[in-house]
């Protein structure tokens, strides 16, 4: 029953997560968007509905989100994105990733990828879990794992109340690096971008329109937190 409520509160908090993502796309006739990460590629295609005529490129490293993405018209290519990312310098006028960076070894390199492929003045726009988030500090005094944090790629272990959410990718449960609000913030302009922006969405215990009240209040302690950042 706790766990049921658990994962009921964290759909909740990623849909409020998408929603305010979407909000922070600049009105515009036409853009090229990088989406990293692209999943099925329907959540970037609803995310950039302000934009008149987008331009979608992404990066997807499963093969059969690959494929549901190409099928969208989205143009895709699966490729790792440890590695770099395969576009040329000043390319993209928006580069998205959500829940990605969590995933990732290099943040450094990742975050000097995204600059380098946006044109200048160019905006990146990124939502990840937090640390700090209510949820993962209840883990942290009873000695547990954090619940955005993964240890064991072969079990979910170190939190008894651990979410087996049914993701249909094995790329999921990979969490290596967890943010707090101060870590994401300065990793971004430590890398020269300028934050214009920053959000929470979702707020443990709580779900519906006080959730959404408590994320506009302390974002410190919110389930997701993310922000909008230009290329300087």
């Amino acid at each position: 029953m706790i766990k049921s409520f658990l994962l009921n509160t964290w759909t909740d908090s990623a849909i409020l997560n998408n929603i305010l993502l979407k909000s922070l796309i600049n009105a515009a006739n036409k853009a090229r968007v990088l989406d990293v990460g692209c999943g099925t590629g329907k959540l970037i295609i609803e995310r950039v509905s302000a934009v008149k005529k987008p331009e979608i490129y992404a990066v997807e490293i499963d093969q059969k989100f690959f494929k549901e993405a190409k099928n969208r018209g989205i143009k895709v290519t699966k490729a790792n994105i440890e590695k770099g990312f395969p576009y040329k310098d000043n390319f993209f006028d928006i580069v998205s990733a959500n829940q990605i960076i969590e995933h990732v070894v290099n943040v450094d390199f990742f975050v000097e990828e995204i600059y380098r492929v946006l044109k200048p003045k160019g905006y990146l726009i990124i939502s990840t879990e937090n640390l700090s988030s209510w949820h993962n500090i209840f883990a942290l005094l009873f000695g547990w794992q954090a619940f955005s944090q993964h240890i064991s790629l072969k079990k979910n272990i170190g939190n008894p109340m651990k979410l087996n959410i049914n993701h249909k990718s094995k790329y999921y449960d990979s969490h290596i690096k967890i943010f707090t609000p101060k870590g994401l913030k300065e990793l971004f302009e430590l890398n020269n971008f300028r934050i214009i922006k920053f959000f929470g969405a979702g707020y443990y215990p709580f779900r519906g329109n006080l959730s959404k009240v408590l994320s506009g209040l302390d974002s410190t302690h919110c389930a997701f937190i993310g922000l909008k950042a230009v290329k300087q």
